[in-house]
């Protein structure tokens, strides 16, 4: 793989991360501030996001844009909606510090329709899945999948955990399908219809799981997972931040950690800015990565084996010092882990 792609990028700011081994209390490694340089990969069309219209991956897309240069990012977005996907609402000298790259760099990339996607398939040396629900990532994995070519080195896909122990508690709600969309009254639309005839998430996670196997099996190129918790955090902020819940923001700015296991393993929540920083350098880093791993934010367990008494956290939040002086309505959000410390913990795994 390219050296411009693998192992050089250097993404904005300090982040911070715990080491791995026991949960309890943990000491935090801190990360040195890096230039916010755009490093510019050698090949065009290099790196290929699916799923980009979620939150984590517009997060993946800012992140990729401004490691290798916008020239050198597709993004698989259904056509119809192309012309909305970059807000046009938010002034250029605040576009980086929300979308985390430059908005010259932004408007380069190239945005393909799922439909249309072989050309870019065809170039693409990195291809990351960041759909956030099991059966989107299916439905992608199996449209793009048999249309890698050989010059594809390696393919990452966001799964969850839990995918392996769907019939044990807290599991077995995560993955009940969505109620259908019901228009209530004054045009409001809600999930309380009946079963819409989807697979549940965790199911489809695992299903896509398996189409990422097959089609690696005998293949050049690697394929590996990074499995998060339920999501938390927001995506790229937007100039209409209202829509920001107090939840996500409370992530961001309360929970800017990780924790990393090998395989199915734990259960809690994963902040998407992290995750969308992991899913960048499993996709990208020199070393290869491990087959899969988990990532989480925060890390819980069940109080009891039938959920009836909720469940305990395991994990510290972030010390108070390191929250201070952020505010998500004004885009002052905690920057990504970087890529270094990302490195360490993989490494120690």
């Amino acid at each position: 793989m390219s050296s411009a792609l693998m192992g050089t990028s250097s993404l904005s700011s300090v982040g911070h991360v715990s080491s791995t081994a026991p949960i309890k209390r943990q000491q935090r490694v801190r990360a040195i501030r890096s230039p916010a340089a755009v490093c510019v990969a050698s090949a065009a069309g290099s790196v290929v996001i699916a799923g980009s219209t979620t939150s984590t991956g517009r997060l993946v897309a800012g992140l990729a844009v401004k490691a290798f240069g916008g020239e050198n990012v597709t993004l698989i977005v259904n056509k119809d909606a192309q012309a909305s996907y970059w807000p046009e609402d938010m002034p250029t000298e605040i576009a980086e510090q929300r979308m985390y790259a430059p908005e010259a760099e932004l408007v380069k990339a190239t945005l393909v329709d799922p439909r249309d996607a072989g050309d870019a398939l065809a170039t693409a040396e990195v291809l990351i899945f960041c759909a956030e629900w099991g059966a989107s990532q299916l439905e992608l994995a199996e449209a793009l999948l048999p249309r890698a070519s050989a010059n594809l080195k390696r393919a990452v896909m966001l799964s969850r955990v839990g995918i392996n122990r769907r019939d044990k508690v807290p599991f077995v709600e995560q993955n009940k399908p969505p109620k259908k969309m019901q228009e209530l009254a004054l045009g409001l639309k809600l999930p309380v219809g009946g079963d819409p005839g989807q697979p549940g998430s965790l199911d489809g996670f695992a299903a896509a799981e398996q189409a990422l196997a097959s089609a690696a099996a005998g293949q050049p190129w690697s394929a590996h997972v990074v499995r998060s918790g339920e999501l938390r955090g927001n995506g790229p902020l937007l100039m209409a931040d209202l829509s920001a819940r107090l939840v996500d923001n409370l992530y961001d700015v309360k929970y800017q950690d990780l924790y990393f296991r090998t395989g199915d393993e734990g259960q809690g929540y994963t902040k998407r800015l992290n995750l969308a920083a992991t899913l960048l350098r499993v996709a990208t880093a020199e070393a290869a990565p491990p087959a899969d791993v988990a990532a989480l934010s925060v890390v819980c367990e069940m109080l009891d084996p039938f959920g009836l008494l909720g469940e305990k956290t395991l994990t510290d939040p972030t010390e108070k010092p390191r929250r201070m002086g952020y505010d998500m309505a004004k885009g002052k959000a905690p920057a990504p882990i970087e890529d270094k410390l990302i490195d360490e913990l993989i490494a120690a795994l």
